[in-house]
C-alpha cells in the first residue's frame, strides 16, 4: 500500500507536517467541514478522498479540507476554525525532501519537531521535542530490531501526551479503517485457496 499524502501544518511561517494526533482524537472532526465519506480519489496515496490543511494563527487553529477527484480536478473548502481540544505533533523538513508521515517515530527522520497542545481551537501549549531528533543519530543501527525499539521509545520519551501504539491518526479514519478489513479479508481468501 501507498505512504498516505501527508497533510501539512502552518505555523511559525512553515510548512510542517503533521505526524500524529492525540489518541482516540482527529482533529479535523472539530471543524465544520463535508467529509467524503467514501473515498472518491483518483489514486492509492489519497485513499481518504481528501487531505487537509491546517495553520494557527493569532494562536486559533484553522483548516482546509483538499478533495482529490482527478489530477485535473481538485476542490477546497473555505478555511474554518477547528475547534478542537487536544496535542498534535508536527515536524519541519527541507522541502525537497519526502520523508515519511505514517508512524509517530518517523519524526525523527525530520529537522525540528513540535508537539503543540490546543483548547477548543486556541493554541496554549508548545512543546519543542527536537531533542529527540538529535538523540536519534546517536542510534547505532547494526541491530535492525534493536534499532527500530529503541526509535520507538526515543520517540516517545519526550512527549507529554498519549498517541497510539502503532497506527497514526491516518489509520483511524473510517476509510483506512474499511480498506484495512477489505485488505485483510483479501490475503485470507487467498490463503484458504
Amino acid at each position: 500500500m501507498t505512504m498516505q499524502s501527508r497533510d501539512y501544518f502552518y505555523f511559525k511561517g512553515q510548512r510542517f507536517t503533521l505526524i500524529d494526533v492525540e489518541k482516540g482524537k482527529q482533529i479535523i472532526d472539530y471543524g465544520r467541514f463535508n467529509i467524503p465519506k467514501e473515498s472518491r480519489s483518483y489514486c492509492s496515496r489519497c485513499w481518504r478522498g481528501y487531505e487537509a490543511i491546517y495553520s494557527v494563527e493569532k494562536k486559533q487553529l484553522w483548516g482546509i479540507i483538499k478533495e482529490n477527484f482527478s489530477l485535473d480536478d481538485e476542490r477546497c473548502s473555505n478555511k474554518k476554525p477547528v475547534y478542537f481540544t487536544g496535542s498534535c505533533i508536527i515536524a519541519l523538513d527541507d522541502e525537497t525532501k519526502l520523508n515519511n508521515s505514517d508512524f509517530l517515530e518517523t519524526y525523527l527522520d525530520y529537522k525540528y519537531a513540535y508537539e503543540l497542545h490546543f483548547t477548543r481551537g486556541i493554541l496554549n501549549k508548545i512543546n519543542d521535542i527536537s531533542q529527540a531528533i538529535q538523540e536519534a543519530k546517536e542510534i547505532n543501527e547494526s541491530d535492525r530490531d534493536d534499532y527500530l525499539k529503541k526509535r520507538e521509545l526515543l520517540a516517545r520519551k519526550y512527549l507529554k501526551y498519549n498517541y497510539d501504539q502503532h497506527n497514526t491518526y491516518k489509520w483511524r479514519y473510517p476509510a483506512a479503517v474499511k480498506l484495512e478489513k477489505e485488505l485483510i479479508s483479501f490475503w485470507e481468501s487467498r490463503r484458504k485457496r
